[in-house]
C-alpha cells in the first residue's frame, strides 16, 4: 500500500513541477503558439499538409513593403508521462496561424505559394527535430528546463533557416533557390 501512495505523491509531483515551468518568463516564447489562438485560426502540418490561398486570412497589411506574411507556429505537446519512471514523450508540430498571415492579393502566384509551402515545411522539420531529441534523451517531465531548452534551440535553428532561406530566395523571387532548399529538405540538410 504505502509503494502505491509513494507513486502517486511522484507523479503529482512531477506533473506539478512540469505545469509551473511554463509560467517562467524566460521560457515564453516556448509555451506553444498553437494554443494562443482560436480553434481553427491555427493549422499544423498534422492536419494538413499543402497550403492554399484561403489559410491566409488576415486582410494585408498595405503599409508593410512584403507581399506576404505568414505566421509561423511551432508546437511541442505532451503526448504522454510514463508513470515508473517520469520520461516525457511529446509530439511536435509545425504550423501556421491563418489569422495573423495575409497575402496582398495581387501578388498571388505558384511560386510564391510554393516559397510559403517551404517556410511550413522548414518550420515542420524543426519542430520534428526538437520531438526526436526530447523523446531520444528519456528527459524526466520534471526537468522543464532541459526541455524548454531544447525547444529553444530548435526554435533558434529554425529562424536562423528561414532567414537564409528568405535571404536565398529573395522572399520566394528566385525559383532556383526555391528548388535549391527543396532538396536540401528532402536530404535533411538544413
Amino acid at each position: 500500500m504505502s509503494k502505491l501512495t509513494l507513486t502517486i505523491l511522484g507523479l503529482c509531483l512531477t506533473l506539478f513541477t512540469f505545469g509551473q515551468g511554463k509560467n517562467q518568463k524566460k521560457w515564453d516564447r516556448v509555451v506553444s503558439e498553437m494554443t494562443k489562438a482560436n480553434q481553427g485560426d491555427t493549422i499544423s502540418a498534422r492536419s494538413k499538409a499543402i497550403l492554399e490561398w484561403s489559410d491566409f486570412k488576415m486582410p494585408p497589411e498595405s503599409s508593410k513593403d512584403l507581399h506576404v506574411h505568414p505566421e509561423l507556429t511551432f508546437g511541442v505537446f505532451t503526448k504522454k508521462v510514463n508513470v515508473w519512471t517520469g520520461t516525457i514523450t511529446v509530439e511536435s508540430y509545425g504550423g501556421i496561424r491563418r489569422d495573423l498571415s495575409w497575402v496582398k492579393p495581387e501578388y498571388k502566384s505558384q511560386q510564391l505559394l510554393d516559397y510559403l509551402q517551404l517556410k511550413y515545411n522548414i518550420s515542420h522539420y524543426f519542430a520534428k527535430k526538437s520531438e526526436k531529441e526530447i523523446n531520444s534523451g528519456k528527459i524526466n517531465a520534471g526537468n522543464v528546463n532541459k526541455v524548454n531548452g531544447i525547444i529553444e534551440k530548435h526554435l533558434d535553428a529554425r529562424d536562423k533557416a528561414l532567414n537564409e532561406f528568405d535571404t536565398e530566395s529573395n522572399f520566394g523571387s528566385n525559383a532556383e533557390a526555391l528548388n535549391k532548399w527543396k532538396e536540401k529538405l528532402r536530404s535533411n540538410e538544413i
